[in-house]
């Protein structure tokens, strides 16, 4: 067995993802976006046997303050991804080997973002850190027929798309040159939810995922009779699963609930593409909160959401602060007006 680390340009990367089901969270292009905005530097971390491997793609930061650095997931779902036999010694051994060539390479500690759709078979977790249970997730089946996915939207879902559709709103597709309009919206929704600095993503980010992910991420518009953006969402599609991003509603169209002709549309296009799934996400943090509801007026089907916390090196992490890992912040010593965060 041995470890390798790979750049985002590594060819390696590139060729695992293509003997393994997954998603745009695990793209060395979109892992190295997501390090430019952290500061940081984009990596995976590929464990191979004979029958495969466990690839981990990772952000490795700086610690402030110090010359010591750690690793955390890239935003959104970026779980570790096996090829080969699913068998849980195997990928104990697989996850072992990980750790320690992240040891060895000096990082005190590592953040996993799990994928509520893609799971891996059952590990002994508690070997080598703690896994933190955040809530539901919720899904659609894509595979099912048209009147079951009917059935299965809350009723004033329905009736509030079929009333926008007949005062003459639309959805558009990929028009690329009202990404600024949609940018705005979507930072006016942020500020509205007082959502923290992590969730406020501009003009440039939206800029460059376009362009990174070209043909995988896809730009949902709803427009009103006079042309007006009333609400977007930014909808991937990798494979057989689809994920609804980022979106933003106008405040003067709110009461209207334009992102329910949205999301159904986006329904019955991922049908259309052949996708297997929609995921929807959960609430803020995946509280039970109002997003959450609202989400679950279109499918009834969850998921899980879980992270999973490695301390690497026990003796730098104490020093710098950190205490034992739970279901509070992690790394400890990153908390929000810590030292090193």
């Amino acid at each position: 067995m041995h470890v390798d680390r790979l750049g985002a340009g590594d060819p390696a990367w590139t060729a695992f993802l293509g003997e393994v089901d997954h998603d745009f969270y695990h793209l060395p292009t979109y892992v190295d976006l997501c390090a430019l905005r952290e500061g940081g530097e984009a990596a995976a971390f590929l464990a191979a046997d004979d029958l495969g491997g466990l690839l981990v793609p990772l952000i490795l930061r700086p610690i402030p303050g110090t010359d010591q650095r750690d690793a955390g997931s890239p935003y959104g779902y970026p779980c570790p991804l096996l090829s080969g036999p699913p068998e849980p010694a195997r990928l104990e051994a697989l996850l072992g080997a990980f750790a320690e060539a992240c040891g060895r390479e000096g990082l005190v500690s590592a953040f996993l973002r799990l994928h509520p759709l893609l799971p891996l078979p059952a590990i002994p977790w508690a070997r080598f850190g703690t896994l933190v249970d955040h809530g539901w997730t919720i899904y659609l089946d894509l595979t099912q027929p048209p009147e079951v996915l009917d059935r299965q939207t809350r009723a004033n879902h329905r009736t509030g798309a079929r009333r926008l559709l007949e005062r003459g709103f639309r959805v558009v597709l990929d028009a690329w040159d009202r990404l600024d309009a949609f940018a705005a919206l979507y930072l006016a929704t942020m500020t509205q939810r007082d959502a923290g600095p992590a969730y406020r993503f501009g003009l440039d980010y939206f800029q460059e995922l376009h362009l990174r992910l070209e043909g995988r991420m896809h730009l949902a518009l709803v427009l009103d009779p006079a042309d007006t953006v009333a609400a977007g969402g930014l909808f991937s599609r990798v494979g057989g699963l689809m994920q609804f991003h980022l979106a933003g509603t106008d405040p003067a169209f709110r009461a209207l609930g334009p992102s329910k002709l949205m999301i159904l549309h986006m329904r019955d296009q991922g049908r259309a593409w052949g996708a297997r799934a929609l995921h929807l996400g959960g609430g803020v943090g995946c509280a039970e909160d109002s997003l959450a509801l609202f989400k679950r007026g279109f499918s009834p089907l969850e998921a899980r959401f879980q992270t999973f916390r490695m301390v690497l090196l026990p003796e730098a992490y104490r020093a710098l602060g950190g205490a034992a890992p739970g279901d509070g912040f992690f790394p400890a010593y990153r908390s929000p007006g810590g030292v090193h965060a």
